[in-house]
């Protein structure tokens, strides 16, 4: 059986979103997952590692609160294997949309005949595999905070704090909350660097000063050291936390 190619359209406009899903369903080899009508639902789908992940993203660019743009940065992490297609009324952001390395640039109305060529250079650079050739991720994160998005650098992060629905990340000169959890925000901060020693607590590695002997608690201390955090660690991540310490502390940690 042929592979059919997963996909999600995220258009504020329901005629036009309703339209699209319309032509792309008439094409045996797609299958449609979800539609969204904003960037923020898009991006809790795709967050979710418990939803299917979509070999096509059909994304506009001008939507409320938050851009395609702003969407494809805040979910990096996320669609890396995914190939984005944008469909927008407007040709002035062509240029940025392939700083993206989109796959497609597709202009309203969109005709059939381009949405088909768009469809089959998208899918014809599905059969490389995508973890081999996707370029690195940047060294940052991109966070929702009051109707705003907030660039912060991964080296910036001393920790990141979980609140019920509520991340605060916490930098040596702010602290950021957004509306999101510490489960999908782990996974948004490189392994090597970050690590969760609680339900509650993400800590940046590089800034570890001291912790106690029977690994109950982490102190962090910030670049100039003036500024530490003392945070609980969880009895479910002490063994995790004790190995991962002998591997950056060049075995100096003991039973």
């Amino acid at each position: 059986m042929k592979r059919k190619y997963t996909y999600i359209v995220i258009e504020d406009a329901e005629l036009q979103r309703e339209n699209l899903i319309e032509l792309l369903n008439t094409r045996l080899d797609l299958k449609f997952l979800e539609s969204f009508e904003n960037a923020e639902d898009a991006y809790n789908y795709l967050a979710d590692e418990d939803n299917p992940r979509p070999d096509l993203i059909f994304l506009d660019i001008e939507m409320p609160e938050a851009s395609g743009f702003n969407l494809l940065d805040a979910a990096r992490n996320y669609c890396l294997s995914a190939k984005v297609i944008i469909t927008t009324a407007f040709a002035e952001y062509a240029i940025k949309g392939y700083e993206y390395n989109i796959s497609g640039y597709l202009l309203k109305p969109i005709e059939p005949e381009k949405l088909n060529h768009a469809i089959a250079k998208a899918i014809g650079g599905i059969q490389v595999p995508e973890r081999e050739s996707a370029a690195p991720v940047k060294g940052h994160i991109l966070i929702k905070e009051k109707g705003r998005w907030v660039k912060v650098d991964h080296e910036e992060i001393l920790y990141c704090e979980g609140a019920n629905v509520d991340v605060k990340v916490v930098t040596p000169n702010a602290a950021y909350l957004t509306r999101d959890r510490v489960k999908n925000m782990v996974k948004l901060l490189p392994a090597d660097n970050f690590m969760r020693i609680h339900d509650s607590f993400i800590i940046n590695l590089d800034y570890v000063k001291s912790f106690a002997g029977n690994y109950t608690f982490v102190e962090l201390a910030s670049p100039s050291g003036q500024e530490r955090h003392e945070l609980r660690i969880g009895p479910k991540y002490r063994d995790a936390f004790r190995e991962r310490m002998r591997e950056r502390w060049r075995g100096g940690v003991k039973e």
